[in-house]
């Protein structure tokens, strides 16, 4: 009894992410605008349809070996990080003190800021339509939606594994609004779309690795369990369960989500698309135009917290290994949270908003935005750039006018 009551009172990170949640954090990073901007690209560098296909599931096998080689490594380094701690066990602290340095300063809060105006401008938009929202708006609520994750993080690590949960069934439902109606037109005899699918004349083979480039960036996020790994229920048999589970799925989602963009749109429609799923809705569901930006300030939403619940956990361990300040190796007593490692992700965000163009229009990338650390939305304000978003009103959100 007393062995177990100090054990109980003890302060660390409690294992609190089980195999559901592991898996949903996998989905949630890797399900994002990749699905919905990357077709186009494998497309025209692969030539036809059956061989973009063929693309698509080689790019699922690649990340399904990548992800298994970190399943390993976490199996055997027993340190959360991800990365940065692979980095330093196994080539040593300059390398690692360098990519962390990077990574807080540059690579992560040009992600966050991004994905929270893009969080801040969907939420509003339905509101002022056919106007594009007050900037200061826009940035308010993104603040308050990164407080909202912060704070959620801050409070409790069930919580915020719970909400991933949620936000990556979203992400999937919003997979299954394509891959419905498109299966439902395949069923009926809608081939005509998969002639010639493997024409070998259309094939240039220098162009393939752009189509890789493209189909990669989808998948990209594999890797988000090994930063929490010190608090994964059962670690040993979860990781690789995990893994190999959420992998899959998103193979099979993606296929599926691609057969139904050939079905419903055709080849030339997907080149000629500048966002192939808002053309896919526009022409099989245009009733559910609406219900897109609230899936996009839903997925931005849990980018957020994802990035958050895994970065956190970076600067905890580097603080930890005394390659960061002592300060952020610390955790809460009550909640067992990295409390100072969570609240210090706040100030380089913020930074990047006011010292960078991009902070006062969500319409311009940043320089971290095409990272895919996160491997969720991150472009999502490219994707949607001829989004009609409230009723019959179209209108475009094009870049600030400097």
């Amino acid at each position: 009894m007393g062995k177990d009551k100090k054990k109980e009172e003890a302060v660390f990170l409690r294992k609190k992410i089980t195999l559901l949640r592991a898996f949903s954090l996998l989905i949630g990073s890797m399900v994002g605008s990749g699905i919905f901007i990357s077709p186009k690209g494998v497309l025209k560098n692969s030539g036809t349809v059956g061989f973009s296909l063929v693309v698509w599931f080689a790019c699922g096998l690649l990340s399904m070996f990548g992800a298994l080689c970190y399943a390993e490594l976490g199996t055997r380094i027993t340190k959360s990080g991800g990365h940065y701690i692979y980095i330093l066990e196994t080539l040593g602290p300059l390398p690692s003190f360098l990519f962390l340095w990077a990574e807080f300063f540059a690579i992560r809060p040009a992600n966050s800021a991004v994905v929270s105006l893009a969080f801040g401008r969907y939420l509003l938009e339905p509101f002022f339509a056919p106007c594009a929202a007050p900037v200061p708006a826009v940035k308010l609520v993104s603040l308050l939606g990164y407080y909202a994750v912060l704070t959620l993080n801050s409070w409790s690590v069930s919580w915020s594994a719970r909400l991933q949960t949620a936000l990556s069934i979203v992400k999937l439902l919003a997979l299954a609004l394509i891959i419905v109606p498109g299966m439902m037109l395949l069923a009926q005899g809608h081939t005509e779309n998969f002639q010639d699918a493997f024409d070998k004349q259309s094939l240039v083979p220098d162009k393939l690795p752009l189509a890789f480039y493209a189909g990669m960036f989808a998948y990209s996020g594999w890797f988000q369990t090994s930063f929490v790994r010190e608090e994964l229920v059962r670690p040993e048999r979860n990781i690789p369960l995990a893994v190999i589970v959420s992998v899959i799925t998103v193979i099979v989602g993606y296929m599926l989500t691609n057969v139904s963009y050939y079905t419903v749109l055709g080849t030339q429609d997907v080149l000629a698309s500048p966002a192939v799923a808002v053309s896919f809705v526009q022409r099989a569901c245009r009733s559910l135009i609406s219900v897109v930006p609230v899936l996009v300030a839903l997925s931005c939403f849990g980018t957020m917290n994802g990035g958050i619940l895994t970065f956190s956990r970076t600067l905890f361990v580097a603080s930890r290994e005394g390659q960061w300040p002592p300060l952020f190796s610390m955790i809460h007593i009550r909640r067992h949270t990295p409390l100072p490692a969570v609240m210090l992700m706040l100030f380089p965000m913020a930074l990047h908003r006011i010292s960078h163009p991009w902070a006062h229009c969500p319409s311009l990338p940043s320089p971290g935005a095409a990272e895919p650390v996160q491997g969720a939305p991150l472009h999502s304000r490219l994707f949607y750039h001829h989004l009609p978003l409230h009723g019959g009103n179209v209108f475009l959100l094009g870049p600030c006018k400097h």
